[in-house]
């Protein structure tokens, strides 16, 4: 688990979703561009949520290592979309949205 910083916030996210995020936000910054996710996050009472984060150049985003979840999940759709946002970013396409809008 990790603890994923934007600016005066921290929220509560599984690894993958924490490298997830950071390396879409630095191919972001690298194009000048920006985007939309909503990331799936934890709440303070251990539930399900999701944080709403502007990513792009000039937005700090951090990861910090949380205590360790016996009980973390994985969110393998979230990552296949920020996978794709990457990919298509990088094959020089304009794609930055899922099909619903944001992820």
């Amino acid at each position: 688990m990790k603890h994923l910083a934007y600016g005066s916030w921290t929220v509560l996210v599984s690894d993958d979703v924490a490298d997830a995020v950071l390396h879409y936000s630095a191919v972001l910054g690298q194009v000048r561009s920006s985007d939309v996710v909503d990331v799936p996050t934890i709440d303070d009472n251990g539930c399900a949520a999701t944080a709403g984060f502007v990513l792009g150049t000039g937005i700090p985003v951090m990861a910090m290592q949380a205590s360790d979840d016996v009980l973390e999940e994985t969110f393998p759709v979230f990552i296949d979309e920020l996978t794709a946002r990457i990919a298509s970013i990088l094959a020089g396409g304009s794609r930055l949205r899922g099909a619903s809008g944001t992820v």
